[in-house]
């Protein structure tokens, strides 16, 4: 009885172990990607619009959002990457770069060309639906690489 108790106990630390690092790798990753994406947002003008998508005005507020964004995808990429098949490559940059790509171009089509415009009609600006801009494809991209090889290293560690 004793021996049960104390493998299950031990199974749980093991478990948050690796809950706590997909968790710590996730928002790392996302935070990275986002912060270079944001960059090419602010260099083009873009920050407020994010801001805008929860109601809020300018570059400072447009940058909250945009990270907040980039942890809550990240924490999605997380998920997928350590819940999945692909949990075989979570550990390893080149791989995860790779479907972070693929996750990147996911996003840019489905929350950048989709929901972001339909999102930003309910609180009254007005944008073309689909929104396939390149330069955002770009940055969803770089976001992708980088979020799914610093999610490698960091989970790695």
């Amino acid at each position: 009885m004793t021996q049960e108790r104390s493998e299950t106990i031990g199974e749980r630390i093991r478990e948050r172990g690796v809950i706590n690092r997909t968790w710590s790798s996730s928002i790392l990753g996302g935070l990275v990607g986002g912060i270079v994406f944001g960059l090419l947002l602010q260099s083009m003008g873009a920050l407020p619009t994010v801001a805008a998508l929860y109601g809020l005005d300018g570059t400072t507020m447009g940058w909250v959002a945009h990270l907040f964004n980039s942890v809550v995808f990240g924490l999605v990429f997380g998920a997928v990457m350590t819940m999945t098949r692909l949990r075989a490559y979570a550990d390893r940059p080149g791989p995860t770069a790779g479907i972070g790509v693929a996750y990147g171009i996911v996003l840019w089509v489905v929350a950048a060309s989709f929901v972001m415009p339909f999102w930003l009609g309910a609180v009254g600006m007005t944008l073309a639906v689909p929104t396939f801009d390149v330069v955002s494809l770009v940055g969803h991209v770089v976001y992708g690489v980088l979020l799914g090889a610093v999610f490698a290293i960091a989970y790695r560690r």
